[in-house]
């Protein structure tokens, strides 16, 4: 079935094959369930604080784009080793690049959290 040119069934699939492949990073990648964990925190804290729809709007992005870009790091790594399982310069410089990555988006993230949570919590802690 077709909707404004869309294959509905191949859309479908598509999700499902997203869904496996999330539910398999979250298993088996450590740093993908600390994602998870400081995604909760930050959800209670914004509920806490009572952000603003723009701020909450920022958290999830921050949240989202930390989150993808793990899981693109995990796919990269996992295909790097199908390529090779050899100590490779090459091949380590793509996975240290990749893991780079991660941390220049969770340093982003951390910095949209400090400005929105920080002043928040600072108020908290003096008064």
């Amino acid at each position: 079935m077709k909707l404004a040119g869309i294959d509905l069934a191949k859309l479908r699939r598509s999700f499902a094959c997203a869904a496996v492949g999330l539910v398999h990073v979250i298993a088996t990648e450590q740093n993908m369930r600390l994602h998870f964990v400081v995604a909760a925190l930050v959800a209670a804290a914004a509920a806490f604080f009572q952000v603003s729809p723009v701020e909450w709007a920022v958290l999830i992005l921050c949240v989202a784009q930390v989150m993808a870009a793990e899981a693109i790091n995990s796919a990269l790594e996992r295909l790097a080793d199908r390529v090779s399982m050899e100590d490779h310069f090459l091949i380590k410089h793509a996975k240290d690049a990749a893991a780079g990555g991660v941390l220049i988006v969770s340093l982003g993230a951390a910095g949209a959290g400090l400005a929105i949570f920080g002043p928040r919590l600072w108020t908290l802690l003096v008064s």
